[in-house]
């Protein structure tokens, strides 16, 4: 039978006193919708007002040994804040931009969903930045049970900061620092998307490479859907399949071409093949620098992004299946773009490296068998005669042994960052507990 609550405790190794050391959560179903947390014996915590994103700041101190009882969040940001409270409530905290709320504060989150679905997960991330190394435990039967998952760092805040900054040379855009001269964080090369200046290296000379090596990339992978969207009797399922090749340019733009098929599964019935959409074309192009490095990554579609016809006639297909009010559309563009990126950002496209116990270069491989590599290899271990990847991923990809999201798609490799807040391999999750590390060093 599942907990009737998640026990979320902390572990505060960071140096600080617990009544210096704060957790703010962010809601995004906004106030106390979807939101039912409670510390010390059933005390909720508070938001000033429904229309609040973010929570009052409590300190360990008042949180107390317990921790929180966590009944329902959705989709919620937890934020660990060091030696100050955040002080944003309708917004999140600043972490790039110094006219932001709580830009000067040490503060580094982490994600968690608990609804009571089996499937309810959260995870670490420093995909936008890093402040500090935390990790996270699993339990079965409390604390003293059956420890279950654990994620988290391997290496301080001082060594992954230490190598972020080398990347970029000390850029000061890329190292923030508070009005005493501390460093409170790194920032991340997804996280340039206003201000057009990227202190990372841009991805032009990695696919001008795969277009002299006249590479192709097979992207395949396939996501589904159910109308209606609770499933069971009645319903039916919809598989839509990625069959696209991917190219690149003299100048660095990206070209997928192809199909997408559908497989259709009414329930408790036999799978029959649906309609293929042709002219699934998927095009990056490289004109605008700024749009461009922020679709790859970003892993996201912005004005460098471009589709073919048939996606027009893939999302008349979805409306009338009913599909329309999932998404299915953005969220199957997303997967073609998704995979692409990733192999760029994790260097897979055009690697020569033959993984182990298998006959082929990851290269000549199509995308989704990346993903199931086993022991798994990404980064700067496919390339290793260029930095073709995403470098600031690499460092939180090695530091954590890909337990913390480094890029978007992080989960796409092997395990993964995802942490299971309900059950895991057929045993109920009823706590976990968070370990807090130092953050990145002050200036001396």
């Amino acid at each position: 039978m599942t907990a009737a609550f998640l026990n979320l405790k902390f572990k505060n190794k960071t140096t600080l006193d617990n009544k210096d050391v704060y957790i703010t959560f962010q809601n995004p179903s906004l106030g106390t919708n979807n939101f039912q947390v409670t510390y010390n014996g059933g005390q909720p915590v508070q938001f000033a007002n429904e229309a609040n994103l973010m929570s009052e700041s409590l300190s360990l101190k008042e949180i107390g040994e317990e921790g929180f009882a966590i009944t329902e969040l959705l989709g919620g940001i937890l934020y660990v804040s060091y030696g100050a409270p955040l002080t944003s409530t309708t917004s999140a905290p600043s972490y790039i931009g110094s006219s932001g709320q709580d830009y000067n504060t040490f503060f580094q989150p982490f994600e968690l969903t608990r609804t009571g679905n089996p499937n309810d997960q959260g995870d670490l991330t420093a995909i936008n930045y890093f402040t500090a190394p935390i990790s996270i435990q699993s339990y079965s039967g409390s604390e003293t049970g059956t420890p279950l998952q654990n994620v988290g760092f391997t290496q301080t805040a001082g060594e992954i900061g230490s190598e972020i900054s080398a990347l970029t040379q000390n850029n000061p855009a890329s190292v923030i620092t508070n009005k005493d001269g501390d460093i409170v964080r790194y920032i991340g090369p997804s996280s340039y998307g206003t201000d057009g200046t990227n202190p990372f290296p841009s991805f032009v000379p990695y696919l001008k490479a795969v277009s002299s090596d006249s590479q192709t990339t097979a992207i395949q992978n396939s996501n589904a859907f159910n109308a209606p969207p609770q499933a069971g009797p009645g319903s039916t399922n919809y598989n839509f399949i990625l069959n696209l090749t991917a190219t690149a340019s003299t100048d660095g733009s990206i070209t997928m071409t192809g199909s997408i098929d559908t497989q259709v599964t009414p329930y408790g019935g036999s799978t029959v093949d649906g309609p293929s959409f042709t002219d699934c074309t998927v095009q990056i192009g490289a004109e605008a620098s700024q749009a461009y490095n922020n679709a790859i990554y970003g892993q996201v579609i912005t004005d460098a992004v471009s589709f073919g016809s048939g996606w027009t006639d893939l999302s008349a297909y979805m409306d009338d299946k009913g599909l329309s009010d999932q998404n299915a559309l953005n969220i199957t563009q997303n997967l073609a773009i998704g995979e692409i990126t990733s192999g760029l950002l994790m260097g897979f496209v055009n690697s020569s490296v033959v993984p182990a116990g298998k006959t082929v270069a990851l290269k000549d491989m199509p995308s989704n068998a990346w993903w199931s590599l086993d022991p798994v290899i990404a980064f700067s271990d496919v390339q290793p005669l260029h930095a073709y990847y995403n470098t600031y991923a690499n460092v939180i990809y090695k530091a954590s042994n890909n337990e913390a999201y480094s890029l978007p798609y992080s989960d796409r490799l092997g395990d993964g960052p995802l942490v299971n807040s309900v059950q895991w391999d057929n045993q109920d999750v009823d706590t976990w507990v968070v370990t807090l590390e130092p953050p990145v060093p002050t200036a001396d």
